[in-house]
This record gives C-alpha cells, sequence and structure tokens, in this order.
C-alpha cells in the first residue's frame, strides 16, 4: 500500500508544473468534442440570415466565440485542478482523459 501511495505522491509532484497545460488540453478538447453542437445551434439561430451575415456570424464564433469559451474555461478548470487534494490529482486527471477519450469515441459513432 505504501507503494502505491509513494507513486501516486510522485505524480502528483510531477503534475505540478503542468496543470496549466493540463487544463487547457481539457478545454481544448472538450471544445472539439462539443463543438459542432455549437456549430449547429448557431447555424439554426441564423439560418434566415442573409449569406453575408451568417458567413460573419461563423466567422465570429470561431475566432472571438472559442477563444473567450477557451480563455474564460482553462483558468475555471486550472482553479479546480489546484483546488484539488494532491493525494485525488492524478487520479482525478487520468479519469478525466479517460472520459474525454470515451466521449470522443461514442461521438464518432453517433
Amino acid at each position: 500500500m505504501d507503494l502505491l501511495l509513494e507513486i501516486n505522491r510522485s505524480a502528483a509532484d510531477t503534475l505540478r508544473p503542468h496543470l496549466n497545460e493540463i487544463s487547457l488540453a481539457f478545454v481544448a478538447t472538450f471544445l472539439v468534442i462539443f463543438g459542432d453542437h455549437v456549430n449547429g445551434t448557431l447555424k439554426r439561430a441564423v439560418s434566415s440570415w442573409i449569406f453575408i451575415a451568417r458567413v460573419a456570424a461563423f466567422v465570429l464564433m470561431c475566432t472571438f466565440g472559442y477563444g473567450l469559451l477557451t480563455l474564460w474555461g482553462q483558468p475555471l478548470v486550472l482553479w479546480c485542478l489546484t483546488h484539488l487534494d494532491s493525494t485525488w490529482r492524478p487520479i482525478v486527471v487520468l479519469f478525466s482523459f479517460g472520459l474525454l477519450g470515451v466521449l470522443a469515441e461514442r461521438k464518432r459513432y453517433m
């Protein structure tokens, strides 16, 4: 049991300097997986607009919308990871990446 705790503590120490990148990877992966839902909602909302306005809406959403979601989501995920007890952090990170992988795989077949 002590060996498992030592491995977990070592993993938590290894993850600590990379939490910023890990949180960005979570947000970016989440946006990639569910971006088509956002785009579909926008497409339905602007379907009656003229062509130029629809193109402008998609350009604005892709540049500023996803950028803002990333800029606002990453610090929130980072805050959650830094305020998580270091004992649980490696398990939560591995489980979260695994869950995102399962969601991406299921999305591929839908």
